[in-house]
């Protein structure tokens, strides 16, 4: 095949290199939900970055079963991050705005 403009041959293209991003960005997001949950009052905003990490490690880990991406176990950390935050985040939700056993009334 020639180049319309120079006549000269195109080089064969190969494969795609795999697509990673998806899978970086999960573990990144689960890595600063996870780093933003111990800070004090600040625990109660992660909830937007913890979901945002689940759904991207998922569709990560599908990229990676397909063989679109190659970073599985980086995906799996961004979801299992994320996943984890977002439940720490839930239960302590509930143990410090619980009215607990004595009501202050």
């Amino acid at each position: 095949m020639l180049d319309p403009f120079t006549d000269a041959p195109i080089p064969p293209q190969g494969d795609r290199p795999p697509e990673n991003g998806i899978g970086i960005t999960a573990f990144v997001l689960g890595l600063i939900a996870f780093a933003l949950l111990w800070v004090p009052m600040l625990y109660l905003l992660t909830w937007p970055v913890s979901v945002l990490a689940v759904v991207f490690g998922a569709v990560g880990l599908n990229r990676a079963r397909t063989g679109i991406a190659t970073n599985r176990s980086t995906a799996a950390g961004g979801f299992f991050s994320g996943l984890g935050s977002l439940i720490v985040m839930v239960l302590s939700f509930f143990i410090f705005f619980s009215p607990g056993p004595f009501p202050l009334t």
